[in-house]
């Protein structure tokens, strides 16, 4: 048996329990201690309790803890693994969002009910197929289902922490089965009305209460957004809007006189420049009074432009609640994307031309045939295009 002379010596009371396991009681102490040996290392530390039995039974969790805490750091761990991913990440460079790859992955494996806390100190020689079916079922935090797309950003985690460690023995990774995505709702003509005029009579006067319990009041980046998103087609992401300065906008006029504003952009299918309508262009000469060229279009009081966005939406959405304009006809549920999609089924229903929309809008034929195009159809007629 591995002991510690010193300890026996001063031990009033001194219980072997196993090898390298023992309790005992200090002379001026009304405590039981505990004494582990664990890979070399001795531990000692009091258990605060007077009870022999459950001195016992503290001992033995104890040690339970130290030893997973010794498999969090093994070189096959899950956790070893995960956190060399994560480190490998300081090197990128910090994309546009201003979040970068470092926050990015050390958020989201080790989020709750994530792949850190599921796996801890397993090894990833031992990750089998129903492990991971395991995983996936306990992700969600608030009993929620899941998004099936939100499921397989971590399953591409897995598979990468699982790539890295040069697992010997390869097995193909589960897919996901969560909740389908939703399709965001759109506006019919009256309902954009009501938002767009609300959003601006209530700038300043509507406040609500955030999550983090953080009261926020409505700014004219609402009313702008709403404008200029129905104006040029764009979805509401960090690259395609957020990342938009001043600096960066053009103002043009076509060969008939009409005017319109110009930009470069980095789309979802290709980097383009976006032609806006001229509802656009009108209300982007009354943002840019008084403005710096550097100052970005939107929220430019928050230089992180994820959290910007994030920001913008959650009060867009309070707005939609307090106008009861939260879902769609078929109960489909609405926020900034559905500005977008507004967009582009006004101007299907305008007449232009589909091939036209579809580049414009950076989308698919099929989206356009499939859902854009239908839904234009649910009205007999719409007042003319934003006039």
């Amino acid at each position: 048996m591995h002991q510690c002379p010193q300890m026996v010596k001063k031990a009033g009371k001194y219980t072997q329990l196993y090898k390298g396991m023992s309790i005992f009681k200090k002379d001026k102490s009304q405590y039981w201690w505990g004494y582990l040996r664990v890979e070399g290392k001795a531990y000692k530390k009091s258990l605060r309790t007077t009870d022999k039995n459950d001195a016992e039974k503290l001992l033995f969790q104890w040690k339970s803890e130290l030893l997973n805490d010794q498999n969090l750091t093994s070189t096959r761990s899950f956790t070893f693994w995960a956190d060399k991913l994560i480190e490998l990440q300081k090197v990128k460079p910090i994309p546009k969002s201003g979040q970068s790859q470092y926050d990015y992955y050390k958020k989201s494996l080790y989020r709750t009910n994530g792949l850190v806390q599921f796996f801890k100190h397993k090894s990833v020689d031992d990750i089998t197929r129903f492990d991971v079916e395991e995983f996936y079922s306990q992700m969600s935090i608030d009993g929620k289902q899941l998004s099936t797309s939100y499921m397989r950003k971590h399953k591409i985690l897995l598979t990468q922490v699982v790539n890295l460690s040069e697992r010997t023995s390869s097995f193909p990774i589960p897919n996901p089965k969560g909740r389908k995505s939703k399709r965001r709702g759109w506006f019919n003509n009256e309902e954009y009305r009501t938002l767009r005029d609300s959003s601006k009579e209530l700038v300043g006067e509507f406040s609500y209460k955030a999550h983090n319990g953080t009261t926020y009041t409505l700014t004219d980046d609402v009313h702008s957004a709403i404008i200029f998103l129905m104006g040029t087609m764009l979805r509401p992401t960090v690259d395609e809007l957020m990342q938009l300065k001043f600096k960066d906008i053009n103002e043009k006029k076509s060969k008939g006189g009409k005017p319109y504003l110009s930009f470069f952009v980095d789309r979802k299918n290709q980097q383009q420049t976006v032609e806006s309508l001229s509802t656009a262009y009108h209300h982007f000469k009354k943002m840019k009074k008084g403005k710096d060229d550097n100052n970005y279009l939107f929220m430019n009081d928050y230089q992180g432009r994820t959290h910007a966005l994030r920001l913008l939406s959650d009060m867009f959405i309070a707005l939609l609640k307090h106008l009861q304009l939260e879902t769609g006809r078929d109960g489909e549920e609405r926020t900034l994307y559905s500005l977008r999609h507004t967009s582009i089924i006004y101007n299907l229903r305008a007449g232009i031309d589909r091939t036209d929309i579809e580049k414009r809008a950076d989308t698919s034929p099929d989206m356009i045939s499939n859902w854009y195009y239908p839904k234009s159809q649910l009205e007999e007629s719409l007042d003319d295009y934003l006039r």
